[in-house]
Parts: structure tokens; sequence; C-alpha cells
């Protein structure tokens, strides 16, 4: 099974900019999701199923809410929603490959 590679640097970089929003506007809520944002990719590559879970949650909403921004016109939310675009499929294409076959096909097989 392939690792979450992809997943976990496109975690560790939206981590970092969120560090960068959370710097120059000395926010702490944007430090509050830098943090998780950097744990949930250390969680992942690890491969653990909570922090998958979680991402895959995270970056769902994530991506919900930079697409209501993209589509009231805000141009630099297209960063952020490819970012977690990507994310979202490299985690749902590694929870496929981990479910493995379908039981369907091996009942019609036996």
């Amino acid at each position: 099974m392939k690792p979450l590679r992809l997943a976990t640097f496109l975690l560790s970089i939206n981590g970092l900019m969120l560090l960068y929003y959370a710097y120059s506007w000395s926010s702490a809520v944007y430090l509050t999701f830098a943090l998780l944002s950097l744990v949930l990719a250390y969680g992942v590559r690890r491969e653990n199923r909570t922090a998958i879970k979680a991402a895959l949650i995270y970056s769902g909403a994530s991506f919900f809410l930079a697409l209501l921004f993209l589509i009231a016109g805000n141009l630099y939310s297209a960063v952020d929603t490819a970012v977690n675009f990507f994310i979202l499929h490299d985690i749902l294409d590694y929870i496929k490959e981990a479910a493995g076959p379908e039981e369907g096909t091996e009942r019609e097989n036996g």
C-alpha cells in the first residue's frame, strides 16, 4: 500500500501558510489551525487511522469554505482550494486502496 506522502506534504504546506498568517496578523485562531494541520500531517505520515479520519474531515470542511470564498470572488482562496482538493483526493485514494476488493466480486468468483 502506498504511503500518504502527498497528503502529508500538503498538510505541512497548509500548516506553514497558516503559520505565516498567524505571524503576520498576530492571530491565535490561525496559530491554532496551523498547529492542528501540522499535527495531522505527522499523524497521517505515521498512518494513524484516527489522524487520517480527522484530516479527511478537516480538509473537507476547509475545502468547502475555501470554495465558497473562491465563488465569492477571493482569488487567493484558489491556492487553498487546490491544496485541500489534492489532500482529499490522496486520502480517498488511500482509503479505496486499503479497503481492497469488494465482497461482491469474491462471491461471484467463489
